[in-house]
């Protein structure tokens, strides 16, 4: 029925598509599969023409058409749920869901006819409130299955579901594959892209699975199994998954953790986290997408108010209620969306890399600009930032550079704990080494880095130990010898889980 032939993609340096393929018959529900940057996304965004490929087809029963914008989708009967949500916050659910397919009564929308329309899509997917209330009062999971009731209301002859189960509760997803089996049932061409391997084989027909971009296999769900998946995934059978956190935090014994938490729970991403990490180490969360790694940061830092639970920070008892107080205490932070939250582009270099110093009470109208620059330079040379002077504005620099700069903005206060959220996202492979390095010299001299990534490599490349966090909690800590990409991989799709010994939260 529809067709995605020799597929490619590729964003500036990064190629993320390669002559890719994928094939959904009719009455059929296809899992695409694939790890974290393997082009899972980049090709339904492809298929709901959300972005250009820059070679390939799309053939639908037989016959090639043209999906260039993400209007082209309706004529061909295809809708598409993302995980990235498509909703608008300050719309009802309703107009939500019906937005661009309104019933009309002359130039107003017939609110009897769209509730008759969308009342046994809701009834099916279990969504009981009211359809009038704002979509930004849902909860995420309630957020999630809107999503999905608006791509169903288009009652489309192919449905893609991009993640949208990732934050939907167990009856939830019950509900939904019901409602998927149903559609199969009319004849309904179904994709999900899934890292729940449960949902596979409990749902799907058939699989394609995706590695660096490329298509590596694609068969019936019941000619694989979970060993194949992983193996396709990585190019390597996966092995046991890990040793218990106990045994491998021997060699801390007589240390007290820089940061520890014991059960932090922040509703309703967070579930009981028990997290470790020590003076002079790299420690590194990582997991698929949407797991709780974000959150878990930003909750250390006073950024998201903790629920239940305890942290300790250098052996005492805290709970951070804003960043302000994590920075005084020797806490620094590094983002990966610089633009939002690190950088002020029209600040010059110097004032940028002295904006750490804020915190403790000086600002930029109270020093020369003499003394500015020369504190920005005595860290550009340290950091090797590629600058042309401190009075050019930050956003001239390169973004490896931009992230340098803040980096060595932290850095240069000495914090004892440097919390860093996939910071080289978009950075090219030079400068990521550079940080890289930057870090392990920082860990070296007896700072404590805790690292998210959704890089696996960039994990296994820099971090000592590695926890891994499914569905809200960090279920497995990979260290020494554990760290290699299959063992990554099951552990963060919580294969072998009763082969292995659960970390700290078991």
């Amino acid at each position: 029925m529809l067709e995605m032939r020799g597929i490619s993609k590729r964003f500036g340096y990064v190629r993320a598509l390669k002559q890719a393929n994928i094939t959904v018959q009719k009455a059929e529900i296809m899992a695409l599969l694939g790890a974290n940057g393997s082009g899972k996304s980049t090709m339904m965004k492809v298929l709901g023409g959300l972005i250009r490929a820059d070679e390939g087809s799309i053939f639908l029963n037989g016959e090639e058409i043209r999906i260039e914008r993400s209007n082209d989708v309706h004529k061909y009967k295809i809708a598409i749920g993302l995980q990235d949500l498509s909703l608008i916050p300050t719309l009802s659910v309703m107009d939500n869901i019906l937005l661009g397919i309104e019933p009309r009564k002359g130039l107003f929308v017939d609110k009897k006819e769209a509730s008759e329309r969308i009342g046994p899509i809701l009834s099916r997917l279990g969504i009981t409130y009211d359809p009038s209330v704002l979509v930004s009062d849902l909860a995420p999971s309630e957020q999630s299955m809107v999503e999905i009731a608006k791509a169903i209301a288009r009652d489309p002859d192919i449905l893609v579901l991009d993640e949208v189960t990732a934050s939907l509760h167990s009856h939830e997803v019950d509900l939904v594959f019901e409602e998927l089996k149903r559609l199969k049932a009319q004849g309904k061409a179904i994709v999900i892209v899934t890292h729940r391997m449960g949902e596979v084989f409990r749902v799907c027909d058939r699989c394609t699975i995706l590695k660096g971009g490329e298509t590596v296999a694609a068969d019936a769900v019941e000619n694989f199994d979970l060993d194949d998946i992983i193996f396709h995934m990585t190019g390597r059978r996966p092995e046991a998954v890990c040793q218990d956190e106990e045994d491998q935090i021997q060699i801390h014994a007589d240390k007290v953790p820089v940061i520890e938490t014991r059960r932090i729970t922040v509703v309703p991403t967070l579930k009981g986290v028990n997290f470790r990490a020590f003076q002079g180490e790299i420690v590194g969360i990582g997991g698929l997408n949407g797991q709780g790694q974000s959150e878990f940061i930003r909750s250390m830092l006073g950024d998201l108010p903790i629920d239940e639970g305890e942290m300790f920070y250098q052996g005492e008892a805290v709970r951070f209620r804003m960043p302000v107080e994590a920075v005084n205490r020797g806490i620094g932070f590094i983002s990966g969306d610089r633009n939002r939250e690190s950088i002020f582009p029209l600040r010059s270099v110097g004032e940028n890399i002295f904006a750490a110093e804020a915190t403790q009470g000086r600002w930029f109208s109270h020093l020369s600009p003499k003394t500015i620059a020369q504190y920005a330079k005595r860290v550009i040379g340290e950091y090797d930032i590629v600058a042309g002077s401190t009075k050019h504005l930050a956003n001239s620099l390169s973004g490896g550079n931009q992230q340098k700069l803040i980096i060595g903005r932290w850095l240069s206060m000495k914090p004892a704990l440097l919390l860093l959220d996939d910071p080289t996202k978009g950075v090219d492979i030079h400068s990521r080494r550079e940080i890289h390095r930057i870090l392990r010299d920082a860990a070296r001299e007896g700072m404590c880095v805790v690292y998210a990534s959704s890089d696996n490599e960039e994990l296994l490349e820099i971090a000592d130990r590695i926890y891994i966090f499914y569905e809200g909690t960090s279920s497995r800590v990979l260290s020494g010898d554990d760290r290699t990409e299959e063992k990554l991989v099951a552990a963060m799709l919580d294969v072998r889980a009763s082969a292995c010994p659960k970390g700290e939260n078991s």
